[in-house]
C-alpha cells in the first residue's frame, strides 16, 4: 500500500525557531497534527505540557492525562498530543484549578498563568467576512474557528472577545486610534501600546499601524497588531518580567 502522508516524526533539532524546547535533550519531538494554526505559530500540545508547563515528564504519562480527558484546549477536551496550541489558545487542567494563556514574546509564545475564570473568555482576530448562502455572514478568526452572526459589526483587523467553548461573542475591539494593541511578532513581540494612526493599505502595501509603545514609537504591518482593549487590555496578555 502507498504511502499516503508525511513523516509522523520531528526531529528536535529541525523543529521550528519559534519553539522553546532544548534541542539536544532528546532526538525526536511530537509533531504537531494538521489544525489550525501554523506549524511555526504553534506548539503540539504535548510539548507544551511537557517542556513549557513542566507538567508531565514522559509522553507515556502525556498519553495517560490526554486520554483521561483532563486537558482542556478553549474548554474542549483534546486527546490527541500533537494537538496544534496558538496564539490566545487557553490550556486548562481543571482537576489541578490551572490555567494557561499562550501569548507572544520576542523568544515564541510563552505560556501566561491566568486565573481559572478566564479560561472561558478568548480573544479572536477577525481575518475574513463574508456573505454567504442566504446572505448570512460568517466570521473567519485567526485561530481557526468561524461564527455566523448577522448582527455582529467586526470588521477585519478587529479582536473579538469570544466566550468558550460555547462561541458566542461577548465584546468587540476596535482596531482603531486610542485602542490598546499587542505586537504578536517581532523583536517588539509581546509589547502592549496605544494606536497612533491606522493607514489604508493599498494593492501592493499592507495596511500600517503606528503605535506608541514603551520602546518607543514604531509603525508596523496589520498583521503584526492585534487589538486587546480600549484604554488597557480586556484581560492579561503579556508576562510580567
Amino acid at each position: 500500500m502507498g504511502k499516503k502522508s508525511g513523516r509522523g516524526k520531528m526531529k528536535r533539532i529541525s523543529a521550528p525557531k519559534s519553539w522553546d524546547i532544548a534541542r539536544k535533550a532528546a532526538r525526536f519531538v511530537t509533531k504537531p497534527s494538521p489544525g489550525s494554526h501554523p506549524i511555526d505559530k504553534a506548539y503540539p500540545l504535548a510539548v507544551v505540557l511537557r517542556d513549557l508547563l513542566g507538567m508531565v515528564a514522559t509522553q507515556k504519562e502525556t498519553m495517560q492525562v490526554l486520554t483521561r480527558g483532563e486537558v482542556l484546549v478553549d474548554g474542549v477536551a483534546r486527546h490527541d498530543p500533537g494537538f496544534a496550541v496558538g496564539l490566545f489558545d487557553v490550556v486548562s487542567i481543571p482537576k489541578e484549578n490551572k490555567a494557561y494563556r499562550l501569548v507572544p514574546s520576542p523568544d515564541g509564545l510563552v505560556p501566561l498563568d491566568i486565573v481559572s475564570t478566564e479560561a472561558g473568555v478568548k480573544l479572536c482576530r477577525v481575518k475574513s467576512k463574508v456573505k454567504i448562502t442566504g446572505g448570512h455572514i460568517q466570521f473567519g478568526f485567526h485561530d481557526g474557528r468561524s461564527l455566523l452572526d448577522d448582527k455582529l459589526s467586526a470588521q477585519c483587523g478587529d479582536t473579538v472577545v469570544m466566550k468558550v467553548p460555547k462561541q458566542s461573542a461577548m465584546d468587540i475591539l476596535k482596531l482603531a486610534k486610542g485602542a490598546s494593541a499587542l505586537v504578536v511578532s517581532g523583536e517588539r513581540a509581546g509589547q502592549v501600546g496605544r494606536i497612533i494612526s491606522v493607514k489604508k493599505g493599498t494593492s501592493s502595501r499592507e495596511k500600517m499601524i503606528s503605535l506608541s509603545l514603551p520602546s518607543g514609537e514604531t509603525e508596523l504591518p496589520e498583521r503584526m497588531i492585534f487589538a486587546v482593549g480600549t484604554d488597557k487590555p480586556a484581560m492579561e496578555v503579556q508576562v510580567k518580567a
